[in-house]
């Protein structure tokens, strides 16, 4: 069925019920349209932001009609037509940096090197020549952001590609726990299956495994498990923020099996290693930026790999919204203006990264964590108020929140967006909360 078919029979639904007035259906929803930005997400897009307003009150009926009408749940946004144009260009951009990565992958030869990180992927080769035999297990530590994971998901391609009949088996923190939680949640043979099927892996590899801490009956298991890999010869790889010896809610003993191998530590990025990764990621998303610019970038933003490349996203977009030929050099002054926005001004003047910083320490986590896709439930409260703050304090739309927070779409800003109204109608505490962030944000 054509969106616009089935717009028709929605609108035919909403002027039978008792939603909406007569009037406020002819002057702000009767002009609307129903568009697309893939096969699972529609877009009403309105001329107004009166019109916007009125639909994302109706938001959650109209995506129910609609569900009923194309016969599967779909996602429903309410856009204006600017909007939903810079949405457009923003899907196809990751859409094509998508398949370029399929294409790349993770590998060691497009991890981008310095003396920051070479000793990590110095260990990272060493240990697919010497698979649980010599390091195990492989304990990679360092801040968010410097190519922890990167390492990680470029060893099990390696071992994949020179080691065909081998198990080898990549999980995020959360993912690994929500296997064990599963499996308790059905009981004792549940959970011997569970340790079974792990006990098949001959290689694994664990990412921010301090997400794990004060697991209980999680890390249990895992200990079991850790031990029958040292045991019987199968590799290990573990990445963490921080030293074992640092790590906060683990069993002492786990701690020293954590220390038992051998563990590196990836930098802060130096100069060099910042530059090169700057120069690799416009040479991906076919930008010419001067040296003058790539310098002003590392200086200002080049700390961690997420944070270049939401800033490459943004002049990127930037670049695609003002019809830049493909190739045109680009020169400082013109890049300091696209991201003045990202940096502390003088003077106390709000600013992105300025919010990021108040609201990071009034929760207590990194303030590189706010960019990542890290699921704990502290640093997404952090994240949904800071989204929430840049659109009240710097008027941002859902897109450009989206980019100056490691180039999150839309949706993931609007569920911040909801998530925190909830919270501001119902809990007194949230409300005095947000109001003394918001005044050290501004004072």
């Amino acid at each position: 069925m054509k969106n616009s078919e089935i717009w028709k029979k929605t609108k035919e639904w909403l002027i039978s019920s008792d939603l909406v007035e007569p009037n406020i259906y002819d002057e702000y929803i009767k002009v609307a349209n129903l568009e697309e930005l893939c096969e699972e997400e529609k877009v009403i897009v309105v001329k107004s932001e009166l019109s916007k307003w009125y639909l994302e009150n109706l938001a959650e009926p109209i995506k129910n009609n609609i569900s009923d009408n194309v016969g599967k749940d779909i996602k429903l946004t309410v856009l204006t037509k600017e909007e939903f144009e810079k949405e457009k260009e923003i899907k196809s951009i990751v859409s094509l940096k998508k398949e370029r990565l399929l294409v790349s992958g993770y590998t060691f030869e497009n991890f981008i090197t310095g003396s920051s990180n070479i000793n990590a992927l110095n260990a990272a080769k060493s240990v697919i020549e010497n698979l649980g035999t010599k390091w195990n297990p492989l304990f990679i530590y360092g801040d968010s952001g410097l190519g922890k994971t990167h390492l990680l998901k470029a060893i099990s391609n390696e071992v994949s590609k020179e080691n065909v009949g081998l198990n080898i088996k990549y999980f995020t923190s959360s993912d690994f726990r929500k296997n064990i939680l599963d499996s308790l949640m059905d009981g004792f043979k549940e959970i011997e299956m569970t340790k079974t099927k792990m006990n098949d892996i001959d290689v694994i590899l664990i990412d921010d495994i301090q997400f794990l801490a004060n697991s209980g009956k999680t890390n249990e298991i895992f200990f079991n498990i850790f031990n029958s890999f040292v045991e019987n010869n199968k590799q290990i790889v573990l990445s963490s923020d921080k030293f074992p010896e640092q790590l906060n809610g683990f069993d002492k003993r786990m701690v020293s099996r954590f220390s038992q191998g051998l563990s590196v530590k990836i930098e802060k990025l130096d100069n060099e290693t910042s530059l090169n990764i700057i120069e690799y990621k416009c040479k991906i998303a076919n930008i010419n930026l001067s040296s003058e610019s790539k310098k002003y970038i590392s200086s200002f933003f080049g700390t961690d790999v997420r944070k270049i490349e939401g800033i490459i996203n943004k002049i990127e977009f930037y670049f695609i919204q003002n019809k830049h030929k493909p190739g045109e050099l680009i020169d400082v002054d013109y890049i300091s203006k696209i991201l003045e926005d990202y940096s502390f001004a003088p003077g106390g003047e709000i600013t992105v990264q300025k919010i990021k910083d108040v609201v990071s320490q009034y929760y207590g986590v990194n303030i590189k964590s706010i960019d990542s896709s890290i699921r704990v439930q502290n640093v997404v409260k952090a994240r949904h108020v800071a989204m929430y703050l840049t659109g009240e304090l710097l008027k941002k739309n859902y897109s450009e929140i989206g980019l100056a927070f490691g180039g999150k779409d839309h949706t993931t800003v609007l569920n911040a967006f909801n998530k925190i109204n909830k919270f501001l109608k119902e809990d007194k505490l949230f409300r005095s909360a947000l109001k003394k962030i918001k005044k050290d944000i501004v004072s």
